[in-house]
């Protein structure tokens, strides 16, 4: 996931169609006592089915796959949970398009989904190896990660180009300056690429997900290790939060709230603070 994406939805993407349940959001103001972070935070929403792929619109709502379940969630700004897509196979990640299409990393289907506004599931893309990842770029090219080890960026044409080969790169952000982050889980860092060269940036053990605050530092989640990292420009890695139970696919909203999926939990944590 990367903070490029509350920029680019400007398609206002609560049109999307409401298909299924419709339920109170659960939400808590006062901070778990397991978890260790050095700024305030509550619980945004829980009792969900393995949360990840976190997409926030403009207007503040937002967007969750439920991997375990299979759904895709929307959260409205006044609380309500409506699943408006079921039945996905193993969804990870999650990017909008300017014409208020979701897109959908299915990854045991080996495709991107496609969840129109009128609500209707297609296939935007097919014969993927377990896509996990993927944002939209400045450009409006669709860059998808393969844990089997490739990035592709995908043309509104359907014109694919190769842009990195990792050992299993897990999440992507893009950059004000041009930069670009990529998490390769399996080789237990994040790169950078920049003039289309992939150089090193930091150790990170098994990274899934990453954002970028209004800093320019970067937020990683690492689920195995049970923390979130920080990493400045310069690639100086500190821990910002830890004991969280398997964190995810960060996301920073407009007014510079970040959002962590809280998989093993169920739950999505908001921290409010300076990034």
């Amino acid at each position: 996931m990367s903070s490029m994406r509350t920029r680019r939805l400007d398609c206002l993407a609560g049109v999307l169609c409401a298909v299924a349940l419709i339920a109170p959001l659960a939400s808590c103001t006062q901070p778990d006592a397991q978890v260790q972070a050095p700024m305030a935070y509550r619980v945004f929403a829980s009792q969900l089915a393995e949360p990840r792929g976190l997409l926030i619109a403009p207007d503040g709502v937002m967007y969750v796959a439920e991997q375990r379940s299979g759904a895709i969630t929307r959260i409205d700004v006044d609380g309500k949970i409506t699943r408006i897509a079921q039945g996905l196979k193993s969804p990870h990640d999650l990017a909008l398009d300017a014409a208020g299409n979701l897109y959908v990393a299915e990854t045991a289907a080996d495709r991107i989904a496609r969840i129109a506004r009128s609500g209707a599931v297609t296939t935007f893309i097919a014969d993927l190896e377990s896509p996990v990842d993927l944002d939209f770029a400045p450009d409006g090219d669709l860059w998808v990660c393969e844990l089997t080890g490739k990035v592709r960026a995908f043309s509104p044409q359907g014109r694919s180009r190769d842009i990195a080969e990792l050992k299993g790169p897990h999440g992507l952000a893009f950059g004000t300056s041009g930069t670009t982050y990529i998490n390769d889980w399996r080789g237990n860092k994040v790169v950078k690429l920049e003039a289309g060269q992939v150089r090193p940036f930091a150790d990170v053990d098994g990274p899934v997900g990453l954002a970028i605050g209004r800093s320019g530092d970067v937020y990683v989640a690492q689920p195995q290790a049970h923390r979130v990292s920080r990493i400045t420009p310069a690639g100086q890695r500190s821990e910002f939060a830890r004991d969280l139970k398997e964190p995810r696919d960060p996301v920073f909203d407009r007014q510079g709230n970040l959002y962590i999926a809280e998989t093993l939990a169920g739950r999505i944590l908001v921290f409010s603070g300076s990034f």
